[in-house]
């Protein structure tokens, strides 16, 4: 599972499992009109499999192909310069920067070959086939991990040969190898070294068809019931379930976009981004900062497109807008996993100078609409930038990372029944984890197990496999980017920031407490002399500004709204009602 836009749930990592061998799928498809060769081969890498169906199209000029990867949920992947000749096949996939290179042996229906990508060479074997072959299942079992921030779909299955393989259904990724034992008093354990995930249970039967047990993986520990399957099949192919997205926008559009480049001075980084600029007068400008994790120009999640609906709604209403894909991400250059929220407040800050130096704004007022993280970035560029002329806050933090991150944990528990006891346990899990992460001490195993143990006392179960889980969560979840999320307060920024502020909030956000980070923002620019503050919570909301039921983010994806009418309504009169008090820029 991708990163939500939005703060980082530290502990719960179930969705982030392992980072796909092929992850961009090709939208092109091989002509069905005449007979293509079928070729089959599995790459094997230490800790997963991938099956491999090559279908090449010897009829055109050049031969055509495609390649469709059967455990990341039958993806397809146009292949380029194939070929196949004078004893060679070889063929590359230009979305991934992975090449093939093999040797055909006297019949011309083997190839033993090269499979080069990221650095990596592995051995791949393929062979022509009539068929696509189908695997001899001995037994599938399957269940569902409540894992907090979504339901999981989860199987095991066990072949024939005795191989044990773990898929994650609702993700499309599967060929996960899993190490099977069975204790003499019957404990069957599972361990899925990919992913460092363990799976810990008893049959509740004499015909071996319901297991209870544990799921434990980082710092998380979930209960799962798997059930024996009676149709062998892996479920990684089902139909995905589309939910209408009626409010992204289509043409034809009363306004204007062109595409940008922005250059972030002294990083080499290029920003990709649209300008969506109003037909007829521009009352006021702004960006569109984004929230934690790599997300394009819309802030695409789910098929909602939120910032694309904003701008849209923007534009209709004399209001333009600039906003971009983060650094590393679609079309901008640099990398995103090195950047810490400074880096990205430079970004933001690049795209913001770009605005003001476009001639048609040198007479309107400038500002910046942040969400979530972005709207932590929004106050760093206003506290130095004289430019900027107003922030908009969407679902932002008033308090530092670490009471961001410690917030959340209940929030989210609680939406999802877990009782006082897990509550209070993950807690103290995670507070002893970020204590680590900002001393600079997640690598001291020792101290993490000590404080594990002085911390839980009674509650402790298998200190040994908890050290490791957490051990190996935070190896997942230290980056240069957390290490200054912890620490980063916000109110240093926001007391010096002395423009107009509007600060929003839904009631069931679970990421972002409105309870705990609007009054911080409002106080704190009030205390520092700033009275053009206005707050608004809005009932019902989740933190995409969605009219939801509980706030969990597993709801985003299900919903059909993108971004409420009412607080969209209110950002765009609240802007056009200070887009007099602009002066010329500086």
């Amino acid at each position: 599972m991708s990163r939500t836009p939005g703060l980082l749930s530290l502990g719960f990592l179930v969705g982030s499992i392992a980072a796909l061998a092929l992850p961009v799928p090709c939208q092109s498809k091989h002509p069905s009109e005449v007979e293509n060769d079928l070729w089959y081969g599995v790459l094997e890498t230490p800790d997963r499999e991938f099956r491999f169906v090559i279908e090449l199209n010897p009829a055109q000029t050049p031969t055509s192909g495609t390649l469709k990867s059967l455990d990341e949920g039958n993806r397809l992947f146009q292949l380029n310069g194939v070929t196949s000749n004078a004893g060679t096949l070889k063929f590359s996939l230009p979305t991934t920067n992975a090449t093939y290179s093999g040797e055909l042996d006297e019949t011309g229906t083997h190839c033993k070959g090269t499979w080069i990508q990221r650095g990596s060479k592995l051995p791949l074997s393929i062979a022509k086939v009539k068929t696509v072959p189908q695997p001899d299942i001995k037994v599938v079992l399957t269940g569902t991990l409540n894992a907090i921030v979504q339901k999981l779909d989860v199987s095991f299955v066990e072949l024939d040969s005795g191989k044990v393989y773990f898929n994650s259904i609702s993700q499309k990724a599967g060929g996960f190898v899993t190490l099977k034992e069975v204790s003499p008093d019957g404990e069957l354990t599972l361990r899925v070294p990919a992913v460092k995930g363990t799976f810990r249970g008893r049959y509740q039967d004499d015909g071996k068809t319901r297991l209870k047990g544990k799921w434990s993986q980082g710092l998380v520990s979930l209960d799962l019931e798997l059930t024996a399957q009676t149709t062998l099949t892996e479920n990684l192919n089902q139909p995905e379930v589309k939910v209408a997205r009626p409010q992204t926008p289509h043409s034809p559009f009363p306004y204007q976009s062109e595409q940008v480049k922005v250059e972030v001075p002294d990083c080499g980084v290029t920003l990709a981004g649209t300008l969506t600029l109003p037909e007829d007068e521009i009352k006021a400008a702004m960006i569109l900062v984004s929230g934690s994790g790599p997300q394009d120009r819309d802030e695409t999640i789910f098929g909602h497109k939120p910032f694309w609906v904003i701008a849209d709604h923007f534009a209709r209403n004399g209001i333009a807008t600039l906003r971009y894909d983060d650094r590393g991400v679609a079309k901008s250059t640099g990398t995103f996993k090195t950047a810490t929220s400074y880096d990205l407040a430079d970004d933001a800050e690049a795209a913001f100078n770009y605005l003001a130096g476009r001639v048609e704004f040198q007479n309107s007022l400038l500002g910046i609409c942040g969400h979530s993280e972005g709207g932590l970035l929004a106050p760093l560029i206003a506290a130095r930038n004289p430019k900027v002329g107003f922030l908009i806050l969407l679902a932002a933090p008033g308090v530092n990372g670490e009471e961001i991150i410690l917030s959340q944990g209940p929030l989210l528990m609680r939406a999802q029944g877990g009782s006082a006891a897990e509550i209070r346990k993950q807690q103290t899990i995670q507070k002893i984890v970020l204590t680590l992460i900002r001393d600079r001490q997640e690598d001291n195993g020792d101290l993490l197990e000590q404080r594990l143990r002085d911390s839980l006392g009674d509650d402790l179960e298998n200190l040994a496999e908890l050290t490791q889980g957490v051990k190996a969560g935070l190896k997942q979840t230290t980056t240069p980017w957390l290490r200054e999320f912890l620490v980063l307060d916000p109110k240093t920024a926001l007391s010096k920031v002395k423009v107009p502020v509007l600060a929003i909030n839904g009631t069931k956000d679970l990421q972002v407490d409105p309870v705990l980070n609007l009054p911080v923002i409002r106080d704190t620019l009030q205390k520092h002399g700033n009275s053009k503050v206005e707050i608004n919570v809005y009932p019902g909301l989740n933190h995409m500004f969605q009219r939801c039921q509980t706030g969990l983010p597993a709801e985003y994806g299900t919903i059909e709204e993108t971004f409420n009418s009412v607080p969209l309504q209110r950002m765009t009169s609240w802007v056009l009602s200070h887009s007099g008090e602009a002066s010329p820029l500086p």
